[in-house]
C-alpha cells in the first residue's frame, strides 16, 4: 500500500504569483499523491505552487468546467482506456463522486512541472476533445518547459478517442522535474496520480476536508500502516506507526498513531514507521524510508466587495465563523471594518481574518475591486507625458538578441486624481535604434510613452452628455512596423494587424479612421495618419428592446420574431482605457476628452434613439420616403 494525499482547497501561498515561484520551490514527489484538479477552485496562475507545492503552475492558463466529469469509484466497462477495476479497488472509496475534466494544459504554452522520483506512475485522468489517431490529445512531457524532447511517444494511427475520462499512464526512469503540457491542444485533467517508488511498509496517509464544527476549523490527518515485506519475499510483516506534529522526526518513543488527528492550524503531521514483532516500536526494527507526512493547510475564500458610487460593502462567507473583515487602499494600511465611504477613486483590497480559538488566526484569499470617485468630463482634459527619459537598460541589452534595449526613468503624465482614476501605469519607450527615433517620435523628441500593456485610465461621462476623445501614439505603434503585407484573411478593417494602430477602452477597439469611415490603421500605408485615433462617447447604454404597436403588442417581422431596436438610456458612464490585446506595443503620446458641446452641457431628447428607424406593417425596415401605413417608435400611422 502507498500513501495517497487529495486536495481540498490547498492552494498553498496565496501570494505565490506576486513572489513567483521555479522549480527549485517544488517539494518533491517521494510518497504517492492524488491530486483532484477541479478542487483547486481557482487556476493558481503563472509561477504559483499548488499541491502541497508538488506541482507549479509555470505558464498559467484556464479552466473548464463543460468538458465531462470522472468518477474514480465507478468501473466503466466500455474499455480499458478509462476507469477500470485496479483503479476503482485503490481509489474509488477514498475518492467518490464526480469530478471535472478541468485544468487545460495546452502544448507547451499552458504547462505545469513536479518534481518525481524513479519509477514513479503518473496516471492522468483527462478529456483531449475527443480526438483519435495521431490527432490525439495527450500529456506530452520532456525535461524542458519548452517541451523540446519528449520523454514520452506522441500517439499515433491506432491512438483510441480520448474522450471524457480517458487514462493515460507514464513511469519516470530516473529522478527529477519534468514539465507537462500536451500534444495537439487543448487537454483538461481531473486527476493527477502519482504512484511513488515508496519504500516497504510505508504507511498510508490522508488529509481530509476543511471542516467547522463546534466553533472550530480543523483537517483530520489519517494513517493506514501497511505491512513491511522484504526483497524477495511474499511474507508481509505488521509495522507500527509513530508520529509527530511539531515538525520533528519521530522515533520509536513518539507517540504510536491510533486514531485521526485533528489539526486546528497549518502544520506537517510526520510518521515513521517500524516492524511491529508485539513489543512496540523499537529503533532496532525501523523501515528505512518508510516516512510519511500530513501537509495541513487552511485555504478560506475571498470576500466580496460590493459598490454603490463611492461606498463599497465587504461580505464574508465566515461572518459567523469568527471572521473579521479587513481591507487596503491601493498600498495602504490595513484598516479593519465592512466598508467605506471614499473621498478619491481607489482599487480596494479586501480579506477576511478568521480566529480559531487559541491555535491559530488564518487569513482568506484577497479580492480586489475599483472604486471611482470621479469629476464628469465637462471641459477639455488631457493627459499627456511630463517627464521620462530614455536610457540603455544595460541588464536587458546585455543578454539581448535584437539589438539596444530602453528603459524609461522619471517618467510622469499630468492627469487630475478627480479627473482620471490611473492605475498599473507603465511607460515605454521606441524600440528602435538611436539613429531610427527620429522619424516615431511624437511630437519630436519625445522619447516616454503611455504603453497600453497593463495601463488602465478610467473616466466619467455624465448622463446625456457626449464626448471627443482624440488618441495620438508613436508613429510606429504597433505589433512590427516592419511586418510584410498579411493575407487577406489576416487583414483587421483591411489593414495589417502587425503594422495596425489601434486602442481599446471598455472593451470596444478604435483605430483611425477617414471621412468616410473606412479603417486607416496601416502605419505604412497612411503614415502620420494612422496614429491618430479619434471617436465620441456617450453618458448612457443602450440596449435591445422590442418594438411595440399602438395596443401594446410585440411587433412581428416576416421570420415571425419580434422586431427590436436600439434603445438608448442616459446614464453615468465609467469607460477606461485597456490594453488591446492584438498588438504588442501601443505606445501613447496623449489622450485629449473634449466635450462634444463646448459648454460642456450636452442635452440628449428623452425619446428612442431608434426613432429615426421606420417599419412597414410587415416589419421590414423602410425609409422615410415610403408611402402608407408605417410603424415609427412603436405607433402606427399613415405616412403620405
Amino acid at each position: 500500500m502507498k500513501k495517497f494525499f487529495t486536495l481540498i482547497c490547498a492552494l498553498v501561498g496565496f501570494a505565490g504569483a506576486a513572489n513567483a515561484a521555479t522549480v527549485d520551490d517544488l517539494a518533491v514527489l517521494k510518497h504517492s499523491y492524488v491530486l483532484v484538479c477541479d478542487q483547486l477552485g481557482a487556476r493558481p496562475g503563472k509561477g504559483a505552487l499548488f499541491g502541497n507545492d508538488h506541482f507549479l503552475d509555470v505558464t498559467g492558463g484556464s479552466v473548464a468546467t463543460n468538458k465531462g466529469q470522472v468518477d474514480l469509484s465507478v468501473l466503466n466497462e466500455a474499455d480499458d482506456n478509462h476507469v477500470n477495476q485496479y483503479i476503482v479497488d485503490k481509489y474509488g472509496a477514498d475518492y467518490p463522486g464526480l469530478h471535472y475534466n478541468w485544468l487545460r494544459l495546452k502544448n507547451a504554452q499552458d504547462v505545469i512541472a513536479m518534481n518525481v522520483t524513479a519509477k514513479s506512475k503518473i496516471i492522468f485522468f483527462l478529456q483531449g476533445n475527443n480526438k483519435t489517431g495521431t490527432a490525439a490529445r495527450i500529456p506530452k512531457i520532456a525535461k524542458d518547459a519548452k517541451l523540446e524532447n519528449a520523454l514520452n511517444a506522441a500517439p499515433d494511427a491506432d491512438f483510441p478517442a480520448t474522450d471524457a475520462g480517458f487514462r493515460y499512464e507514464w513511469t519516470a526512469t530516473d529522478d527529477g522535474v519534468i514539465y507537462v503540457g500536451s500534444y495537439n491542444g487543448d487537454m483538461f485533467v481531473s486527476y493527477i496520480i502519482v504512484e511513488a517508488n515508496e519504500a516497504p511498509g510505508t504507511p498510508t496517509v490522508k488529509v481530509g476536508d476543511q471542516t467547522f464544527e463546534n466553533g472550530l476549523w480543523f483537517r483530520e490527518v489519517s494513517c493506514k500502516a501497511n505491512e513491511y515485506k522484504m526483497e524477495g519475499s511474499d511474507e508481509g510483516i505488521p509495522t507500527i506507526v509513530t508520529y509527530t506534529t511539531d515538525g520533528s522526526e519521530p522515533n520509536a518513543t513518539s507517540p504510536v498513531y491510533k486514531e485521526p488527528i485533528k489539526c486546528y492550524k497549518d502544520m506537517t503531521v510526520k510518521f515513521q514507521a517500524y516492524q511491529d514483532w508485539g513489543m512496540g516500536a523499537d529503533e532496532a526494527f525501523k523501515c528505512d524510508g518508510a516516512d510519511n507526512d500530513g501537509n495541513v493547510n487552511f485555504v478560506f475564500d475571498a470576500p466580496s466587495i460590493a459598490v454603490d458610487g463611492a461606498t463599497f460593502t465587504i461580505t464574508s462567507p465566515y461572518a459567523e465563523q469568527n471572521g473579521s473583515n479587513y481591507y487596503k487602499l491601493g498600498d495602504g494600511e490595513e484598516v479593519a471594518g465592512n466598508g467605506a465611504t471614499l473621498t478619491e477613486s481607489a482599487t480596494v483590497t479586501a480579506y477576511t481574518k478568521i480566529t480559531n480559538g487559541d491555535y491559530a488566526t488564518f487569513t482568506t484569499k484577497a479580492t480586489t475591486k475599483d472604486v471611482y470617485v470621479l469629476n464628469p468630463i465637462k471641459e477639455k482634459k488631457t493627459i499627456a507625458i511630463t517627464a521620462g527619459t530614455a536610457v540603455v537598460d544595460e541588464e536587458a541589452t546585455a543578454s539581448s538578441t535584437t539589438g539596444t534595449i530602453y528603459k524609461i526613468e522619471g517618467g510622469a503624465i499630468s492627469a487630475d486624481k478627480m479627473d482620471f482614476f490611473v492605475k498599473d501605469l507603465t511607460f515605454g519607450v521606441l524600440a528602435n535604434a538611436d539613429e531610427a527615433k527620429a522619424k516615431y517620435q511624437v511630437p519630436a523628441g519625445q522619447e516616454a510613452y503611455i504603453q497600453m500593456s497593463n495601463t488602465n485610465i478610467t473616466f466619467l461621462v455624465a448622463a446625456g452628455d457626449e464626448v471627443n476623445v482624440k488618441v495620438i501614439c508613436s508613429k510606429n505603434a504597433c505589433k512590427n512596423i516592419d511586418a510584410d503585407d498579411a493575407a487577406e484573411d489576416k487583414l483587421v478593417d483591411g489593414c495589417t494587424p502587425d503594422r495596425s494602430c489601434y486602442v481599446n477602452v471598455s472593451g470596444t477597439n478604435y483605430c483611425a479612421k477617414d471621412a468616410e469611415g473606412k479603417a486607416v490603421c496601416d502605419q505604412k500605408l497612411y503614415p502620420g495618419v494612422a496614429n491618430i485615433i479619434e471617436f465620441s462617447l456617450k453618458g448612457g447604454k443602450t440596449t435591445k428592446q422590442n418594438v411595440k404597436d399602438a395596443e401594446g403588442n410585440d411587433v412581428v417581422g416576416e421570420d415571425g420574431k419580434a422586431i427590436q431596436e436600439d434603445v438608448f438610456t442616459p446614464e453615468n458612464t465609467i469607460y477606461t482605457f485597456q490594453k488591446y490585446s492584438g498588438t504588442g506595443a501601443i505606445l501613447i503620446s496623449s489622450i485629449e476628452i473634449t466635450p462634444a458641446d463646448p459648454s460642456g452641457i450636452n442635452t440628449i431628447a428623452a425619446e428612442k434613439v431608434s426613432n429615426s428607424v421606420i417599419y412597414n406593417i410587415a416589419g421590414q425596415k423602410v425609409s422615410k420616403d415610403y408611402k402608407g401605413l408605417v410603424i415609427k417608435n412603436g405607433r402606427k400611422f399613415i405616412q403620405k
